[in-house]
């Protein structure tokens, strides 16, 4: 007579079985229905658009439509939780950005979800340098100067951010660790304020998006003094990185990425991989993508888990040596 630990046995490799039959069917007719990316910004800023190109060339490539979802709040928590628990689901995406994969865990005491366990990395996509400026008065008329300047300053420096947790808050404080001098950040809603606060001389620098400084800078009003890309930025080539500046090692900006919700099949994530990577290769999308002063970019899936990991260590390590006294 059969036991009850034998059927128990039994019925559990066959829901194994199942669940696996089920997934290799589901991976190999993948995508045969509507794919939605999610995006946890209002439309129309970078992250929607990297989004909508995407979104585009999956349709194109993958013959099934994929839909850009825009889920604005929390800073991109919100989008970024959703997909964080459709565990398992290869038709909820998301188009990622550096604030909810590698600054919120640290920022946020009851964030709900682990990018590193509930996401699945598939590429990363393109990352966007900052630059240093001032306004063209200023005095300084290098990074070295400027540092100098700071750091024998009588009183707290004040500096421009486009808002909390912003990439660019992060590198200001990240600068400012970097070179030592007591300084505090003054919130706008936005970049074009917090950069008209410079060109107005309300504060010595800031550091921004090339984008929205570019024109300024051309036209003589604001003068670049670094970039914090590991390399020059195609839009300033003329204007050295941070390393090459002084600051040895220094880089920040924002980055964003391709994600998925962890428990998808692998082979899924390998197609999503190979396609996302064909997409980024398109020309017309490379060029899209590099006139947002982001080049794009490919990674493998471990390699942008690693990236992750690595850039939610090292903004931690930034945040908790800012919230030390002085």
């Amino acid at each position: 007579m059969t036991s009850r630990r034998t059927l128990l046995k039994v019925s559990a490799a066959a829901l194994a079985l199942a669940a696996s039959a089920a997934g290799f069917a589901q991976s190999q007719g993948y995508p045969n229905k509507r794919v939605r990316i999610l995006v946890g910004f209002a439309p129309g800023g970078i992250v929607d658009t990297l989004g909508r190109l995407l979104a585009d060339r999956l349709s194109k490539q993958m013959g099934q439509p994929f839909v850009v979802e825009n889920r604005p709040g929390a800073g991109a928590n919100l989008a970024t939780g959703l997909v964080a628990r459709a565990k398992g689901d290869p038709y909820t995406l998301l188009l990622g950005s550096s604030g909810p994969l590698a600054v919120s865990p640290t920022t946020e005491a009851d964030l709900g979800f682990d990018p590193l366990v509930d996401l699945i990395p598939i590429s990363i996509m393109a990352k966007t340098p900052l630059v240093v400026v001032v306004p063209a008065n200023s005095p300084y008329k290098d990074l070295q100067s400027l540092m100098a300047a700071m750091k024998k300053a009588p009183q707290e420096v004040l500096y421009p951010t486009p808002g909390v947790g912003s990439p660019q808050l992060l590198a200001q404080e990240a600068f400012r660790q970097r070179v030592g001098f007591p300084a505090a950040p003054v919130h706008y809603n936005g970049s074009a304020p917090a950069v008209m606060a410079v060109l107005t001389g309300e504060f010595p620098f800031t550091i921004e998006n090339p984008l929205l400084t570019l024109g300024h800078i051309k036209a003589g009003k604001l003068r670049a003094l670094a970039v914090t890309s590991k390399q020059r930025a195609p839009l300033l080539p003329d204007v050295p990185t941070m390393s090459e500046a002084g600051l040895e090692g220094f880089e920040a900006g924002g980055w964003y990425g391709f994600v998925a919700p962890a428990g998808i099949p692998q082979d899924i994530v390998n197609q999503l991989h190979a396609e996302t990577v064909t997409a980024l290769k398109e020309p017309e999308m490379a060029r899209r993508i590099a006139e947002m002063a982001s080049p794009n970019i490919t990674s493998t899936p471990q390699e942008f888990k690693e990236f992750i990991a690595a850039e939610t260590q090292k903004w931690k390590s930034v945040l908790l040596a800012a919230k030390k006294p002085a």
